[in-house]
């Protein structure tokens, strides 16, 4: 670095301290008094490109902690200190504050030689953005704006809440709302994670009337009062920028890791709560940072460099300085914190969007407290890093360590002093640097780019859809501009012109949707398409409620197979539309449409038969594919033909046929509940690889001679199978006391009952029966002093020196015996619960408070639900999604489709589906087995 920055140093902490007499005195909860890197060695700990170089812009005590930066138009980096965060125990501490600052290099050395105050009176502080006449804080659940319309760095009065509703969730505090930035179009942007779903408006805006939001991207413009949300999806987006053509791109932190912005799309790893999205679009990489097929531990500390590091991404910027080599120019950067480096996407056009390729990684850093959490173009065009310094990672379970943090300088050969554009200033809300391109101008007659910016341009101020596809209470009721995108629909070629129409329907009257959709229908090179089928049925689907003809209209031009399915499913509460879409569909079409009524009618017994399917059934079979003649089959089943149920049953019984034929026969058989189904499953109890779907059959009938035979019967069933019998045995008061009468008696083992199958057997309130569990299993301990005493003796229990003595074998038998059923880890095992491949196993802290107190920590998405059916059975697990007709429950082995006519009683449990007293079955030595698995690195044998 240029020169020292200690005497410096000194100076800003007496200068600190003089202003901020009042601020909290800031302590650090990590364990042990850790002591990170000095900034120095930090700054020589930094791996970069050959010609590159880097500077220690500021340091602590001058930045600490630092979360979000901004530039104004003097040159200046604004910077968000977050001290409010805390341990996962207290979630937040309200007894600090956070601060914002001001720093500035002014001879352009890239050292800071001044530092600021602005505000340390805030809380929750995610980010800062600069401009329209003071400073914008998001401060969840709040937007704050501190005026400051002379510049002079003072307040000109307190923060005034502009927006409000962004929820921070009682079940995860990480994924709450972050990263203000002015958008080019001069509203400002924002994100937020899908476990902190907010209802945005400005503060007093009813309830009826907020926009809901759930995980993505949203704008608010500040003179028209306009908030939408323009993305739905992704667990926790923390990083967006702008390419040179105006295309926005965001990071997400976990999972798929690089998204397009497309306004009104609906992206994975978020549940919606739109019923009519049925298939979300996917991350636009097509590349992991790390290796799915095993644990994301494998990928730190620099050990997987070919695939990038780490799940974990966090900040991001779009390079289109000049400082830099050429190489770099328009490349996507993201931090990626396991792999200490920053990764680096190659943006194509792929279809009618883009894709992400992997490009080799740069500016490593050997400091294991490196974390970095922002990077940004300066107005110099070089880059800058904020690293948070930490030992700490995502989902925190190690304390946090607030006395530290740093801000690099990164440049390529010599840098200049930058120069403010004057004749952008004024159009600008923020800094408008030399470096800083302009994005194209928006023109109709211009290149693709330039005619996509024309149509954003003529819609900004029409407000998207709502996530639930109701209209935005500011919607337009009339547009002048039809004409104009019909002819572009019709003519223009260019593929990502047809997406920004496509986006666009969702700004447009119900009335007009349809005549621009017919239009974008009729391109049929777009059938494969990995957008536009998509972001065109999010634009018509709302039409299934309002208009279900138009839909029927649309389905004779559509020759897009997912589209197409997807109409149909919309159309199947809808007798005299699906019809009508039956009695005119093209023979090529039919696949696509089986493939809809199949997915719709998923759980349901008895559908009444549409007079226009004996057309449909009697289709060439050569055009339906591997699984067209069984979906015919089936839905004629459904519709009540009793030959097509005859040949299913002759499937059933027949020896010979293929065991998966028989299975998927067998299930079919049990949907449809023929009157002699009894006496087939039973036929069947002895037969493997159809014996549990047989049990699950028998399920269906109270008697408790059932039970009895089951419980007899356990022992022949494979020991990966006795699970699901376990939750057929648990579905019926009777047959869970035949269950633990055999336990008693030494024929069922009594660990092969988990705490799930307990707490089934107490939901049913019945105070026999949760006493013979209690003498024959145990008592689940559900209390806050109970978990608590059981978290400290299992700790003093389970010291490295315990741990290392672990049967590390026995703890993957026992995860696969306990765990399992719930938990994916490295590939195998259920989905109920979430996949612990990724999670923060390796501390013990972490492992024990998920496993004592799973509901005090576990997101609201894996609470359990207690399903009462008019058959008599209790089902409990995770509701997966429902419709009006149908409720997808996820249990243990399996996902059940109910009809929702079927239930009689459903309840929402406050508890997590993962159930307290885990562990209770287990001696000392298998629960230290299973720790120090689930506590490994890498798989065992």
């Amino acid at each position: 670095m240029p020169r020292s920055l200690l005497p410096f140093a000194s100076f800003l902490s007496f200068l600190a301290f003089a202003q901020a007499a009042d601020f909290p005195k800031l302590y650090n909860s990590d364990p042990g008094d850790p002591q990170p890197t000095s900034p120095q060695d930090a700054l020589k700990a930094l791996k970069l490109p050959e010609g590159f170089k880097a500077t220690l812009f500021a340091a602590e005590p001058e930045v600490q902690n630092p979360v979000g930066m901004a530039w104004d138009t003097k040159g200046r980096m604004w910077v968000a200190e977050n001290y409010t965060y805390a341990e996962r125990a207290k979630r937040f501490d309200l007894g600090l504050k956070d601060r914002v600052i001001i720093l500035e290099d002014k001879d352009w050395d890239g050292v800071a030689e001044t530092r600021k105050v602005f505000t340390e009176d805030v809380q929750m502080l995610t980010s800062v953005e600069v401009g329209r006449g003071g400073v914008w804080l998001m401060c969840p659940p709040q937007v704050l704006f501190i005026p400051d319309a002379n510049n002079d760095d003072i307040p000109d009065g307190p923060p005034e809440v502009v927006l409000d509703g962004f929820t921070v969730a009682k079940d995860n505090y990480h994924n709450f709302a972050n990263g203000l930035r002015w958008g080019p179009d001069g509203w400002l942007y924002g994100r937020c994670g899908h476990s902190c779903p907010g209802h945005l408006g400005v503060p007093g805006t009813p309830d009826e009337q907020r926009i809901p939001m759930k995980g993505g991207i949203w704008r608010f413009h500040p003179e028209k009062k306009i908030v939408e949300v323009l993305t739905h999806g992704t667990t926790n987006p923390w990083g967006h920028d702008w390419d040179k053509d105006g295309e926005m791109f965001f990071i997400n932190t976990v999972t798929g890791h690089l998204w397009h912005l497309i306004p009104g799309a609906h992206l994975m790893d978020s549940s919606t709560m739109n019923p009519f999205v049925y298939e979300k679009l996917d991350t636009i990489a097509d590349h992991y940072h790390y290796d799915r097929s095993g644990s994301w531990t494998e990928s730190r500390d620099g050990k997987a460099n070919s695939l990038g590091g780490g799940h974990a991404h966090i900040g991001m910027m779009i390079y289109q300085g000049t400082q830099w080599p050429e190489t770099y120019h328009n490349k996507l950067f993201t931090l990626n914190m396991h792999g200490r480096r920053a990764n680096v996407e190659r943006l194509e056009r792929n279809g009618s969007g883009y894709v992400g390729k992997h490009e080799p990684d740069v500016f490593f850093s050997d400091d294991l407290w490196f974390r970095g959490i922002e990077i940004s173009t300066g107005p110099d065009g070089s880059g800058f890093i904020l690293d948070w310094s930490d030992t700490g990672e995502c989902h925190e379970s190690t304390g946090v360590h607030r006395t530290s943090g740093r801000i690099f300088r990164i440049t390529y050969g010599e840098t200049k002093k930058p120069e403010l554009k004057a004749e952008q200033a004024s159009n600008l809300p923020s800094a408008a640097w030399a470096w800083r391109k302009p994005v194209p101008k928006a023109d109709l007659k211009g290149n693709e780019h330039q005619r996509v910016l024309a149509i954003r341009e003529m819609t900004q101020f029409w407000p998207l859809d709502k996530i639930t596809g109701e209209a935005h209470p500011q919607a337009v009721k009339e547009v002048q501009e039809l004409q104009t995108f019909l002819d572009l629909a019709k003519n223009d070629d260019s593929s990502l012109v047809h997406l920004t129409l496509a986006s666009t329907l969702q700004r447009l009257p119900l009335k007009h949707r349809a005549e621009l959709a017919v239009e974008l229908l009729k391109h049929a090179q777009y059938a494969s398409d990995p957008f536009l089928p998509y972001m065109v049925w999010f634009g018509i689907s709302p039409l299934a409620k309002s208009e279900p003809a138009a839909l029927v209209k649309l389905a004779q031009v559509c020759t897009w197979p997912k589209t197409l399915k997807w109409l149909t499913r919309s159309l199947t509460t809808q007798p005299e539309a699906l019809n009508d879409l039956l009695a005119q569909a093209k023979p090529e079409q039919i696949l696509a449409i089986l493939e809809g009524m199949s997915e719709a009618f998923k759980g349901l017994r008895k559908v009444t038969k549409p007079a226009a399917w004996d057309k449909v059934a009697k289709v060439d079979v050569s055009l339906l594919g591997e699984n067209g003649p069984t979906m015919i089959r089936d839905l004629s089943i459904l519709f009540g033909d009793g030959r097509a149920l005859d040949d299913v049953k002759k499937i059933v019984v027949d020896d010979k046929a293929d065991m998966a034929a028989r299975e998927a026969a067998l299930k079919t058989l049990i949907d449809a509940r023929p009157d002699d189904l009894r006496k087939v499953c039973e036929s069947l109890l002895e037969t493997r690889g159809l014996n549990v779907a047989a049990a699950r059959g028998l399920a269906l009938f109270d008697d408790p001679t059932i039970g009895q035979r089951l419980v007899k019967d356990y022992r022949k069933f494979n020991s990966a199978d006795r699970p699901a019998v376990l939750d057929v045995l648990v579905s019926r008061p009777s047959w869970a006391t035949a269950m633990l009468e055999s336990v008693a008696k030494g024929q069922i083992t009594r660990t092969d009952i988990t705490a799930f199958h307990a707490r089934q057997v107490r939901a049913f309130n019945d105070e026999a029966l949760t006493k013979k569990l209690t003498d024959v299993w145990g008592e689940l301990r559900e209390s806050a002093a109970d978990k608590k005493e059981l978290i400290e003796k299992l700790k003093k229990q389970l010291t490295p020196a315990a741990l290392a003595k672990a049967n590390l074998s026995q703890g993957r038998i026992l995860f696969t015996a306990v765990c399992g059923a719930c938990h994916q880890m490295y590939g195998e095992g259920g989905k109920v619960g979430p996949d612990l491949t990724g999670s923060g196993r390796a501390n013990l802290d972490y492992l024990l408070e998920n496993i004592a107190d799973p509901s005090g920590v576990v997101s609201a998405d894996y609470r359990m639900s207690l399903v009462t059916l008019k058959d008599g059975r209790v089902l409990s697990g995770v509701v997966a999604r429902q419709d009006a007709r149908t409720l997808t429950l996820r249990v243990l082995t399996e996902e059940t489709v109910i009809e929702k006519s079927e239930v009689v009683k459903q309840d929402a449990s406050p508890m997590s589906m993962m159930p307290e007293g885990l562990l209770l079955a287990f001696q000392p030595d298998q629960i230290r087995d299973l720790i120090a698995f689930l506590m490994h690195p890498v798989q065992v044998k």
